[in-house]
């Protein structure tokens, strides 16, 4: 288990290191982004999909592979990327990184974390307890029942996805920040989930402090009525819990959720990616740094995939002179002019 722990930086010398994963770098996810409608908003039709109702989920957790690159970036540098458990095996997920470090790599990936609910959606549609079926099988999961008790390479379990083309372990390996925040913990004390505690909640008054004292929030103090969710959770800081979803290796797994502090780092925890088609839209438009000609044929290939301009159609369309005038000659931009027509002006 020490073997595990090592940041990237420290290295040992003698463990030897494979070769890089083919997704490195900065457009790598594009590559196993999986299109996954979202329950709960109504019939859709299939010539002209709503794109609210879909979400891109990264087939697979973070790996160490895809950490490596980001924590040699200005970007992993900001936030100390260095200091995750990312070397030895690049298959391997990554871990020990906390809320900050995984939304850093998330926005440099052009994406973000997922909610509960939309790891749920790529689960089962909330039909099924886990991707195969409601049947607890430990021979499809890296969980606690398998006996292991570390991390594999991601992509292990053939058999613990959907079907073909789907996420692999959603369930067990590490387990996945998410951006879900309890509604409880306004009020209450929440047990961290693997015993060692709880998570304190917050009351009204001292939610009210921390706004007035947070200097992007503290304008707002003087307007009549409740505190906004979004603002105290801001105004939280670590100390905020978030649900952290999919169970790990050391987990029973039937355990899909537990609370986790904002500003914990467990070697357990690691992360998988989601954006909205006009979440990544937006980000491929406004990037102005270096594209390389195989990162251009990462895009290339991902819009092409069956579902995928259906629904970025839409938001592109309605981005009017946002995406026309964002860098017409950047290559990124005329990619997207190339495949999915000029944008409607406004």
């Amino acid at each position: 288990m020490a073997g595990m722990a090592g940041a990237c930086a420290r290295q040992d010398a003698a463990t030897p290191v494979l070769a890089a994963p083919l997704r490195a770098g900065r457009f790598g996810s594009l590559r196993d982004f999986v299109l996954v409608a979202l329950p709960g908003s109504g019939p859709s039709n299939p010539a002209a999909p709503n794109p609210a109702r879909f979400v891109f989920i990264d087939r697979f957790e973070v790996t160490r592979g895809d950490w490596l690159r980001f924590a040699a970036a200005a970007e992993g540098q900001a936030v100390d990327a260095a200091a995750a458990a990312c070397g030895g095996d690049p298959t391997l997920p990554v871990s020990r990184l906390d809320l900050r470090q995984a939304r850093a790599f998330a926005q440099w990936r052009f994406a973000r974390l997922p909610s509960a609910g939309e790891w749920a959606a790529a689960v089962g549609d909330g039909r099924t307890r886990f991707p195969w079926g409601n049947r607890i099988d430990p021979a499809r999961a890296n969980t606690g029942e398998l006996g292991i008790l570390e991390p594999l390479p991601v992509g292990t379990f053939e058999s613990g996805r959907r079907g073909l083309g789907w996420p692999y372990d959603l369930i067990g390996n590490a387990s996945e920040w998410t951006e879900s925040v309890p509604l409880g913990w306004f009020a209450e004390r929440w047990p961290t989930g693997d015993g060692a505690g709880e998570v304190p909640g917050i009351d009204a008054e001292l939610a009210r402090r921390r706004v007035v004292a947070a200097p992007a929030l503290a304008v707002w103090q003087s307007l009549p009525g409740v505190l906004p969710a979004l603002w105290t959770v801001c105004a939280g800081g670590d100390e905020v819990p978030r649900e952290v979803v999919g169970g790990d290796f050391q987990s029973p797994m039937t355990e899909q959720s537990e609370l986790v502090l904002a500003g914990d780092r467990r070697l357990r925890l690691g992360l998988r990616l989601a954006v909205a088609p006009h979440e990544l839209l937006h980000q491929l438009v406004e990037h102005s740094g270096d594209v390389a000609a195989e990162d251009l044929e990462l895009v290339r290939r991902f819009l092409a995939r069956p579902g995928h301009r259906e629904v970025l159609l839409p938001p592109w369309r309605q981005s009017g002179g946002d995406a026309a005038t964002a860098g017409a000659a950047r290559p990124l931009v005329r990619l997207l002019r190339d495949v999915l027509g000029a944008p409607e002006s406004r």
